[in-house]
């Protein structure tokens, strides 16, 4: 396998999961809330990272303004439209290494979303969001049933793992700045936007708090979607991936080191710590992992 197909499978996982977090996050907060405050809806983009971005192309933050920008935007890279653009070019890349079934999955994915972003045609915002996570779901479903679990099944599943860990880091986070008012609900978001609701009352039976959830996101170690699991699975998708005899490579050297970060860290210290605190010591830290992998890809292997 060539570094740039590598690459390129890390950013297709990378770019389908986020896509499928975004419509998450949308589809709960449409549910939910179509007449919440500026600022709920302000904070869906402060999740991508891209309030910047946004406000320099919209005059106001309401409902319409961010779907319209976290889903079909061609100005923002980070929208379910240019995510999905990213991933079919990546797919192409990675050419020879997919089943065709698999290819097909993502062109075709790619193509629903543009034309949804060309004209809804009579679907409901909801309607597309739902669409968009089964389409993910599939994708993800074809490669665990039909790609062999060689090398470029770990890179896939590399790239799915880092996204994840960053965006459940970043929706965390993000929910951390508000005020005190009305926090079961809106903790109550941040299970629903990553499918942890009923997750987390099998855990906890009492009240839905940031505390509670904060730990349970970080720490669960069998939920598919918190820190602590996807962090495993990224370094074990990177063992896999980058097996070179006695030689560990940087890639792996930074997981591990993560993933202890994690397991040694009580709730008590992260909120000693402070929650935003360490949540951006953890994005930090995971976007370390991005960069040392891209550059053992194109660099060579160094250790850490």
């Amino acid at each position: 396998m060539l570094n740039r197909q590598a690459d390129s499978l890390i950013w297709l996982a990378r770019m389908i999961e986020r896509a499928e977090n975004n419509a998450r996050m949308l589809e709960v907060y449409y549910a939910e809330s179509l007449e919440e405050k500026a600022s709920y809806w302000e904070s869906l983009v402060a999740v991508t990272g891209d309030v910047a971005l946004y406000r320099q192309q919209y005059k106001n933050v309401d409902s319409l303004s961010v779907f319209e920008f976290l889903s079909f935007s061609d100005q923002n890279p980070n929208s379910i439209y240019c995510c999905l653009h990213q991933a079919k070019e990546n797919a192409l890349v990675a050419r020879e290494i997919l089943p065709n079934e698999i290819y097909e999955v993502v062109n075709s994915f790619y193509l629903v979303v543009r034309t949804c972003a060309q004209k809804l045609q009579g679907k409901s915002p909801l309607e597309f969001l739902h669409l968009v996570k089964k389409r993910s779901l599939l994708f993800q479903g074809m490669v665990e049933a039909i790609l062999p679990q060689n090398k470029g099944w770990a890179f896939l599943q590399l790239g799915r793992y880092l996204e994840r860990a960053d965006k459940t880091a970043r929706i965390i986070d993000a929910a951390v700045g508000h005020p005190k008012s009305h926090q079961e609900n809106l903790w109550l978001r941040v299970l629903l936007s990553v499918s942890a609701y009923e997750a987390y009352r099998r855990e906890w039976c009492g009240r839905i708090g940031a505390r509670e959830v904060t730990e349970f996101l970080v720490h669960q170690a069998d939920f598919p979607r918190s820190l602590s699991f996807s962090v495993a699975h990224a370094l074990e998708a990177a063992d896999k991936a980058f097996q070179n005899g006695a030689q560990v490579v940087e890639p792996i050297q930074l997981l591990e080191h993560l993933d202890q970060q994690l397991r040694m860290t009580a709730i008590e210290e992260i909120e000693r710590q402070g929650v935003h605190n360490f949540l951006q010591s953890f994005l930090s830290e995971n976007n370390k992992v991005g960069d040392a992998v891209n550059h053992t890809l194109f660099r060579g292997p160094s250790t850490a």
